[in-house]
Formats: structure tokens, sequence, C-alpha cells
């Protein structure tokens, strides 16, 4: 081999092999932060939810003014992904209402969602049901 080829050689061998106990430390704590950097990073997107309701026997909701929410959520990517493509409806008990126009407040903490989740925001925060009783 000539010796311009075998010079080369040498220098890229000990770019390599010199302090290696330093470039691998370096390369491991390179690498945990960019994992943990990552990790970190929530994303923020809203999920529509129907809205039902559970009802005393022998009546019924003559109106509603909404009957979705929109639910601003966050959380890592792949959590959010998985969540948002499941189907998800909120139920509301009112068996124990009887006839007339009735208020639910829907506070953040009433949507159920899996961990690595946090409710940010839902819209509307109030809904009104008109429960009316059936006509034999």
């Amino acid at each position: 081999m000539p010796q311009h080829q075998v010079d080369k050689f040498r220098l890229f061998k000990s770019f390599f092999s010199d302090n290696l106990s330093y470039k691998v430390v370096s390369l491991f704590v390179a690498l945990i932060l960019w994992i943990s950097i990552l990790g970190r990073r929530d994303f923020v997107t809203t999920k529509e939810m129907e809205v039902s309701f559970v009802l005393p026997p022998g009546y019924m909701v003559a109106a509603q003014s909404h009957d979705r929410l929109r639910v601003k959520i966050s959380g890592s990517q792949p959590v959010l992904k998985k969540y948002k493509d499941s189907f998800k409806s909120v139920a509301f008990d009112l068996s124990e209402s009887g006839e007339g126009l009735v208020e639910i407040d829907v506070p953040n903490n009433r949507i159920e969602v899996p961990e690595g989740i946090k409710v940010l925001n839902v819209k509307p925060n109030v809904i009104r049901v008109e429960i009316v009783k059936i006509k034999n």
C-alpha cells in the first residue's frame, strides 16, 4: 500500500479510536437528552364527543342546546392519536331529574381521558336539556 494511503488510514483510525471512551459517553448523553426532550413535548388537539343522557323511565329529551362537545386535549402524540381515533361519548345521568328544563355544567374533570392526556378546555361548558314525560 502506498504511504499516503497508509497515512490516511492511520488518520481515519485515530479519529475514531482516540478518546473513544469520551466519545461513547458523549453519544449516550446526547441520546438520553434527545429522547427525554422528544418525550416531554406535548401536542394539543380537539376532539368532538357526542352527548347522551340517561333518563328516568317514561321520560324523553324534547330539546337540547348541544348534541356534541368540543374537547381540547394535550399529551404525547402517540397517546393523542390513539385516543382521538377511538369513538367516545359523554353520558349524563339525569335519572333523578323530573320534567322541565335542566342545566348541566360540564367542567374539564367531567371528561374521562386515559393516563397521559390532559383536558384543557370543554365547549360548551353548559348544556340545557328539556325533559318531557312520554304520553301514553
